[in-house]
Parts: structure tokens; sequence; C-alpha cells
């Protein structure tokens, strides 16, 4: 009696122990480190390391934010079935063994009816894309199918192209050594806020800095050159920069005719000069045309750039949601090689994304008979074949993702029975979102796995609580800001309700499933350790490594000994892969599908150039919306607009405007500023209530990467008159 009191007590004291754990931040993917306190099975607070080299010991507001997005009231505490029709919000509890039994059973019955192909995982940003998702890759193809979406919308097609045009993407920028950095579409306050550090550090020594972007604003305001491009034109600007250095004759000419298929530019050189899709040179006056830039400003930085022996480009998100992605992308790539800032020091450098792998763990040989893999993998398991519903091969060559738009016809057509929405708000991230409803509509059982109930959830049939990254173990290897080529270990600190790891679903799923023999324990370490086994890292040693554990280092120019991962072993200007496989192997001028230029039909009703990007610092996507603390930065979305121009249109600071496009209408408050150019409309992303998504386009693809032209439209803005105001300023 007395020993249990005794160990009862223990329990007790170790429930009221204040402890602090070392962790790895997941609000976003720049994956800082942070050390977590906890009181009583609460996370109470969370802040970053001190003298760490990544973030030398700061965090942002999302971080910081911890303790609220842990134990946010909102979030779904336990496992839900729907209780009502679809959307009607009515929802019974259930417990987990019977929530995974009833997905399985809905898995197993689709398999037995129409095979794997009828069953969808459809993977979204917020679990991150790392382990988590080599274990859901694990899932999928032990079941016969492959993950999707996930990859037509953000960076993939980017990647895709560096891919094909000189083998890999580079991962770092050198801030340490470069004398020039570029940021184009990117806005490293917003989305990579541990770099600004290096970049403001570089920029004290002497670097000059560089911002292409719509918006003047953050880094854009304190640059020393600031190009404010139409939203959708980089491509233009890009075209004209490469004109200007072939045509002074500033390219490096020793790398290009050593490393390229290109030597001499002879074909890039005609392109350039006339011999393209436009018959036209890409001159900077041309580009001052289309994009607004004067050519001047075009011409002075193409020379800067070829001139600067140690510079960077680092680009972003802002070049991508147009048709023109993948075409945009070969000529940034163009940009770096013929001027041989490629993987030398001070310019954008090659280094691996992940430790050694195993090529095998996400179960690639139930896909492919006799899969014998030749080396481990870095960074993403991509099987090596294209799935039968993918009809972008080099997409899914990227990342292994079912493309978005195939994923919407597999659901349109009624092919997908069921579909597992694994941290994928798709309601409020797609565009058109009464397109996404329809297609949802037409799956048989739907379970959604996510911290809330959600828009897309509330669509759902079944609903299960995924944790937060304060209650997860996992390796993490996956940085967006500052290359550093450590391995880190993200740590349960906390358990709340009966939430559980996006890992640990996809565990009991498996074993639900009746695949115990790849799913052989419930115990998360064996699968770390599997994944890593090539890397010689186990969980136990991340464990006792606090602050990780080093797997690679920095190597330049590489390419003078392995030449390049593309064909012939060398840099790509002139596009092999994109020639093979029926697209321009030389970038030319591509219009977005709705500008002032290409649809001057549409702007006479539409004439404004609308766009949208991130909401704030605050915010990833959709996410965080409900925690207090970040809210109060950002308490509503608000449309930006030219304050001169906005008085001209009798539109003040403040007032609930309506914005519409030919695709739809929200209404929102309007921000009178002078961040962005008369005529242009900046809505930002992620707001449920005033969605920029009800005017973007969806139908619209890139023809090489499946993305759609979904983040700039035509529209307009008018005011609302007081009887009509809604004070929510919803969607009608």
């Amino acid at each position: 009696m007395r020993r249990a009191q005794k160990a009862s007590g223990r329990q007790a004291a170790d429930a009221c122990e204040s402890k602090v754990i070392r962790s790895v931040c997941g609000g976003c993917h720049n994956c800082c480190p942070i050390m977590v306190k906890v009181e009583n099975n609460r996370v109470v607070q969370v802040e970053g390391v001190p003298g760490d080299p990544r973030t030398g010991g700061a965090l942002c507001a999302k971080g910081q934010a911890g303790p609220q997005i842990a134990h946010d009231p909102r979030r779904l505490m336990y496992p839900v079935r729907r209780a009502g029709e679809r959307g009607e919000g009515k929802w019974k509890r259930v417990s987990w063994d019977d929530a995974i039994a009833e997905l399985a059973g809905k898995i197993k019955a689709a398999l037995e009816e129409q095979g794997p192909r009828s069953v969808g995982f459809i993977r979204g940003q917020a679990p991150g894309w790392g382990f988590t998702y080599d274990m859901t890759q694990r899932v999928a193809h032990a079941v016969g199918t492959d993950v999707g979406m996930g990859a037509s919308e953000c960076f993939v097609p980017r990647a895709v192209m560096e891919g094909t045009t000189y083998g890999g993407m580079p991962s770092h920028c050198d801030y340490d050594n470069a004398d020039l950095l570029i940021f184009w579409g990117k806005q490293p306050a917003f989305s990579v806020a541990p770099s600004l550090r290096k970049i403001y550090d570089a920029h004290e020594r002497g670097a000059r800095l560089v911002c292409i972007d719509p918006l003047r604003f953050h880094l854009g305001a304190t640059a020393d050159v600031f190009l404010q491009p139409e939203p959708g034109t980089d491509l233009a600007l890009m075209l004209a920069m490469i004109y200007v250095i072939v045509d002074r004759g500033l390219w490096d000419s020793e790398f290009v005719d050593a490393y390229t298929n290109d030597p001499g530019l002879k074909r890039l050189s005609a392109h350039v000069r006339g011999e393209n899709n436009q018959g036209v040179p890409y001159t900077p006056q041309w580009a001052e045309g289309i994009t607004g830039v004067p050519a001047a400003d075009i011409e002075a930085l193409a020379v800067e750039y070829a001139t600067t022996k140690r510079a960077g480009i680092v680009s972003g998100h802002g070049l991508e949601g147009r048709v023109n992605v993948s075409q945009t992308t070969r000529a940034l790539c163009i940009l770096r090689i013929i001027t041989g800032h490629l993987d030398r020091v001070g310019c954008d450098v090659f280094t691996p994304k992940s430790p050694d792998r195993d090529p095998n763990f996400t179960l690639i040989d139930h896909m492919v008979e006799g899969f014998e893999p030749t080396h481990p993998t870095k960074m993403f398991h991509v099987p090596p074949y294209n799935h039968p519903d993918s009809s972008w091969p080099l997409l899914f060559s990227g990342q292994g993702l079912i493309p978005t738009p195939d994923m919407y016809r597999l659901m349109r057509e009624g092919q997908l029975k069921v579909a597992v929405f694994q941290g994928a708000n798709i309601m409020v991230t797609q565009p058109q979102p009464g397109v996404t409803r329809a297609a949802m509509a037409n799956v048989d059982f739907i379970c959604a796995i996510d911290p809330y109930l959600c828009e897309t959830a509330q669509l759902a049939d079944l609903v299960l609580p995924a944790a937060t990254y304060l209650e997860r173990t996992e390796p993490e290897w996956f940085k967006s800001d500052v290359w550093l080529p450590i391995l880190t270990f993200r740590q349960k600190c906390v358990q709340v309700g009966e939430a559980l790891p996006d890992t640990q679903i996809m565990i009991k799923l498996g074993r639900a499933l009746g695949f115990e023999e790849e799913f052989p324990t419930e115990d998360i370490d064996y699968y770390i350790d599997a994944d890593l086994r090539p890397s010689g890292i186990t969980a136990e040693q991340l464990r006792k490594s606090p602050s990780g554990i080093a797997f690679a280092d920095i190597e330049y120019e590489k390419f003078k000994t392995a030449g390049f991962r593309a064909p012939g072993g060398k840099a790509n200007i002139y596009g092999e892969v994109l020639e093979a496989n029926g697209f321009d192997p030389l970038p030319s001028w591509i219009e977005p599908v709705e500008s002032p230029r290409a649809r001057p039909d549409v702007a006479r009703d539409y004439p404004c150039v609308v766009f949208t990007g991130r909401s704030g610092p605050m915010y990833v996507h959709e996410q965080r919306r409900t925690i207090p603390w970040l809210r109060e930065m950002q308490p509503e979305a608000y449309l930006w607009i030219n304050g001169a121009w906005a008085r001209e249109q009798g539109i003040e600071d403040g007032e609930l405007v309506e914005v519409s496009s030919p695709r739809g209408s929200i209404r929102i408050k309007a921000e009178l500023t002078s961040v962005l150019k008369p005529g242009w409309l900046y809505v930002p992303g992620g707001w449920a209530e005033q969605n920029y998504n009800e005017l973007g386009i969806d139908d619209e693809l890139d023809p090489i990467s499946s993305q759609a032209n979904y983040t700039m439209c035509l529209g307009r803005v008018d005011k609302i008159g007081a009887d009509e105001a809604d004070e929510k300023g919803t969607v009608r």
C-alpha cells in the first residue's frame, strides 16, 4: 500500500515538474531550434536557442506563439464521424480504434472493388515535407498508389526546371561571401525570417542588396536597388537581362564553353536576338513595355550581376502561380549559368538537402517489381516511374506527387472512392472553392487528418485530430532559409487531448490495413532508424545530441570533377529534357493568361491587376488565424491599394470595398498604401472570409508543371454603399 502511495506521489511530482525540452519549431519550413518550457503537461514558453549558428537565438512570432498553438481551445481533441449531411457541421465522437477501423475498412472495400487507384492520399504543407511525408508515402505505396497534390502549387515547378537544367536546386546562397544578393519574388521577412540576420550582415560588410518584387516593403524598402515589375512579367525581365549579358559579351566564356551544352552561346544568342516564338529581340526596351521597369534599370542590373564575381539570386514563390512559371525558372537558371554564378564561392551552391536515407523506405518495391536502388535518397523519395494518373511526368519526377489537376480530375470523374486529406485545407488554398467543393462531392468517403475542423474537414465523413509539432517526435532536415548540414530532432513535449502525430496515424492505418510486415511496431524510433540507416544516424543518437548531428560539408565547384547531373553531364542552357518531352528548349516570352496585354477585352471591364501572396510573417498559408497573439498583429485581411489612385476612385482607408474578377467577388477593407503601383490590387492569401481564390484562375495551366495561373488575374474594385455593407466583408 505504501509503495503504491509512493508511486502515486512520484507521478504527481512528475506531472507538476517544470522542465525545458530542446526541440525544433514546426511553425513553417525554417525548422528553427527551440527551447520549450513545460509545466503540468502544458507548454508555457517557447524561446530560441542562444548562440545557434542559424538563428543566433532569435525566434519569430509563430515560434513564440507555441503555447497558444499547442493549447488552442478551438482544436479538435478527438476523432469525430459525420452525423449529418456533409458541411452541416454535425459530428459524433468516436474512439481511435473505431475511427481507424472504419477508414481501413473503406480503403479495403475500395481496393477490392476498383483497385489501388481508387484510393487517394492528398497531402498538404502543414505536417511538413520531411520524415512525415516519407511515412505517408510508405502507407500509400503499401496500398499500391501514390500521394497527390502538394507539388503543383509551390516550389516544385522551380525545382523540376532547375533539375532538368543542371541537375539540382541550389539550396545554399553563400551569404557569407557574396558581394551581390538578388531577391527575386522572395520576401525573407515573411517566409525565411532567420536568414535576415545573414542578409543584413552581408549588407553591412558591403554586399549590395537587390529586390525585385511588385510590393516595395520590408527588404525592398532597404535594398540598394529595387525593381517593381508587373506581377507575372518576371520572365520578360529575365530574358532582357540575358540579352544584355549576351549582346555585350559579359558572359563567362570559360565556364560556358567547358561546362554547358551551348559553347559559344550560339543557340542562346540567336534566340534572344530574335529567333524565338515572338520573332523579336528581347531587349530591355521590349521588356520595359511589358514589365513597366525602365530599360536603363534592366540594363544596369544585368551589367552589375554579370560583372560581380560573387553574386547570388534567391528566388521565391512570387515567381509562381503563373502559366509561365517553368520557363521563368529556366530563364533564371540561364542567368546563373552564363555568368558562372553557380556552385562557386559567394554564389548559389549545391548542397546535400538531407542525410543519406534508405531509398526503399517508402516501399517503392511495392510499386516497381524488382526495384534495386543504386544510391541513397536525398531530400525526396521520388519513384523511378510516372504514375499512370499523372499527366505531367516532369512534375511527378520532382517530388513523386500526382499533380493537383490530376487529383481534381480523379475526384471529379468519381474515380476516387476514398480520399485521405492530410494537412491540406484545399477549400481555402486552391483557386475557385466552388470547383473544389464540387469535386469533393464525387468522392464516396473522405477522411481529413487535421488539428482543426477546418473548411475542408467540414466536408469530410471522418476527421482525425492531428498533433501539432509540439506533440511529435521526428528527425528534421528540411530547412528553407539558411542551409546548415545539421540533422535536428523534434521531441514530443506535451500530449493535448487525443491528438496523434501524423506519423503515428499512418502507422495505425498501415497496421489496420494488414501491412504488419511493413508496419511491425508503433515505436516511432523503428521507422526513424530505418529511414536514416544509410547515414548511420539513429533516433537514440539524436536524443543525445541536442544541437543536432552534422551530415555534410559545403563544397564548391563540384562540377570540375563530377560535371552536372543533366544530359551530357553539362549544364543545359539548351533544354534537352524539355525538347525530348515536346517543350521549347529555350525560354520564350509567355504572357500570363489574364493580363492587360493578353486580354484587352477583359481589361475593359476589369482594368486592375489583382494578385496575392503571403498575408504576413505571423501566418503560413491559411494556418494560425485562431491564435490570439498572432491575430492581434493582423486581425483581418486588408486590400492593399495605391493611396493616391484609390482616392481618385473615391475610396478611403479602412472602407469596405468589393473586389471582383470574371469569376467571382469578395468584400474586404481597403488599406491605402504606397507599396504598389496605381491600378494594382493586392489581396493577401489564406483568409477564408476574404478568400482571393474566389477571384483566381483554376483552369489555365502551365503545360510543363501543371501549375495554375492562380496568383494573379484581372479585376476591379468598387465602393460599397453604406446600405449594402456587410459587417463581415464576406463573399457574396
